[in-house]
């Protein structure tokens, strides 16, 4: 393969991979060790690997999936469809990540490796068998539990499945379902005359606003998390920049010209978002250990609400 076409194979793979979108994806694997009080450890470094390498796996074959209908659309954002990647190297690229993402689960615990191997499978399923991403509800349903595995995996390597874990999977199970929806808003043109999706079953409007359900549902769990002393308060600072998610919503849903705008906006400003959420986390966790006792006063607190409405 001579420099050029090396280089040109490098930029394919990069598109294909989505490298802002695994990042995206892994931090959410690197929350949940932060909010378990994990230092920076080889057993992180695994964890974020598998996290990455998967997820890259997902995107390629994601691609792969829709390479025949994104070449009807005209869509060239699919280096597949456009034959910037050849099939074979696409294939050898996915099996590549999948076998790396394999091994690195050897590192992990039992549980891990468990929660691993699911991962992966919904991550197959989502494009192919199932084919979940072409299904209403299950669409948004795979999205979300995907990052919910992820986040549960960083957490359940360094503390016992608990409340706070239970509470962290929800959180980014809304946020991460918000975002699969927002991305099919995008593709509603697309989608709607090749593919069923949960928008192109509700409709552009109902699912901005299904967003913003799930957004003040997320919220409500942001704020149970903070007052049980599971996230250190100085991320209260940070609410505010809830401006940058919400507000492009909403103005999406007063001018439907406004959607692809919309998500472009988010695209841009998620990576600096999430880098300060988990910069935020660190400090905070440093200088205050995630309390425990508190959470199990929570649950003590709801069980005997629930003895009490009997």
């Amino acid at each position: 393969m001579r420099f050029t076409e090396f280089a040109e194979f490098l930029g394919a793979s990069y598109r294909t991979i989505r490298f802002s979108s695994v990042l995206c994806f892994t931090s959410t694997t690197l929350v949940g060790a932060v909010l378990a009080g994990a230092l920076i450890d080889l057993g992180m470094v695994w964890l974020l690997m598998f996290s990455a390498f998967s997820t890259s796996f997902a995107f390629i074959i994601n691609d792969l999936s829709d390479a025949e209908l994104d070449r009807s659309a005209g869509v060239l954002r699919n280096p597949v469809s456009t034959g910037e990647l050849s099939l074979g190297r696409c294939i050898s690229l996915a099996l590549s990540f999948l076998l790396v993402s394999l091994v690195t689960l050897f590192s992990l615990s039992f549980q891990n490796q468990l929660l691993g191997l699911v991962v992966i499978f919904l991550y197959f399923t989502y494009s192919w068998l199932v084919r979940a991403k072409a299904r209403p509800v299950l669409d948004i349903s795979y999205h979300g539990l995907c990052l919910a595995i992820l986040a549960t995996m960083g957490y359940a390597e360094y503390r016992p499945f608990d409340v706070t874990c239970f509470l962290l999977a929800s959180l980014v199970f809304l946020l991460s379902a918000t975002s699969q929806i927002l991305q099919e808003v995008r593709d509603y043109e697309t989608d709607r005359n090749m593919v069923k999706t949960t928008v192109t079953l509700l409709g552009k409007r109902m699912s901005l606003i299904l967003c913003l359900a799930f957004l003040a549902s997320a919220f409500a769990i942001f704020l149970l998390l903070l007052f049980y002393d599971v996230v250190p308060l100085e991320i209260l600072l940070l609410s505010p920049l809830a401006y940058f998610i919400i507000a492009p919503i909403i103005r999406a849903i007063r001018n439907e010209e406004y959607e692809y705008r919309m998500l472009r906006e988010i695209r841009k400003k998620r990576l600096i978002l999430i880098a300060i959420l988990i910069a935020v986390l660190i400090l905070g966790s440093n200088s205050s250990h995630i309390n425990t006792g508190v959470m199990i006063s929570l649950c003590k607190f709801l069980n005997v609400r629930i003895v009490e409405n009997l």
